[in-house]
């Protein structure tokens, strides 16, 4: 290689390397852009246990979260995982099951999307619930789905919680695993029998919960891959 050709070479080197950092600071700006806006949703629904229950002791959604709700028709509830940065609205479209994979809760473009519930599914019916999000590598989103792979992280992280507007849904992780993208998921499973015999089929285990949550998101360990965090109601 000549001296000139080197030159070159280092030329195209340095211009990529540019490129690619710009490329990384703008994709950071607008997940930094999108997180803050949750931050300020989270702050104006300020959600706690204690709230959802009247003195009556029946159930009332937190008040943050019914006038969220009351403002934007999509959002149908709340996630909370303890100890994780899973801290999101819930939102729906049952017409365009993926409307929201790259829109922010209020329908605007955004490249985290939101956390949203399947198109099929009833948040407040029991039987089968999947709800994804983003597996984003600066920790939002569902990125801490995909920890549940480790079965002492599992066990470490039990406190999973959704409020709705008509209950309160405290969850249990069953089980974890990583695989290919499986569009079976996208079900109406209208009786226990079929939800229990799907649930065999997918994790070898005899899962008896009427309510089962299923979060979703990627899994980089191979092409088209998805990870599988599936939960029981507690009783």
């Amino acid at each position: 290689m000549t001296r000139k050709q080197r030159l070159l070479f280092a030329l195209i080197l340095l211009i990529a390397g540019m490129a690619s950092g710009t490329v990384a600071i703008n994709n950071y700006r607008i997940e930094k852009a999108a997180e803050d806006q949750f931050q300020e949703i989270r702050e104006q629904v300020a959600i706690t246990a204690e709230e959802s229950v009247s003195e009556e002791g029946g159930y009332q959604p937190p008040q943050g979260l019914q006038d969220l709700m009351d403002a934007n028709s999509a959002v149908i509830g709340w996630l909370q995982i303890g100890d994780t940065n899973i801290d999101y609205p819930i939102v729906q479209n049952r017409e365009d099951n993926e409307w929201f994979l790259h829109r922010d809760i209020d329908g605007n473009e955004s490249r985290p999307g939101s956390i949203y519930m399947d198109s099929m599914h009833d948040i407040n019916v029991e039987g089968m619930h999947i709800i994804y999000g983003h597996h984003m590598k600066n920790g939002t989103m569902f990125k801490d789905i995909y920890r549940f792979l480790d079965v002492e992280y599992m066990e470490e992280h039990q406190d999973i919680t959704i409020w709705t507007d008509r209950r309160e849904i405290r969850l249990e992780p069953l089980y974890c695993y990583s695989g290919k993208e499986d569009s079976t998921y996208h079900l109406d499973l209208d009786t226990q029998e079929k939800l229990e015999a799907f649930l065999m089929k997918k994790t070898d285990m005899h899962i008896s919960a009427k309510d089962v949550f299923v979060f979703i998101t990627c899994s980089y360990k191979q092409k088209d891959g998805r990870c599988y965090l599936i939960c029981g109601r507690m009783e």
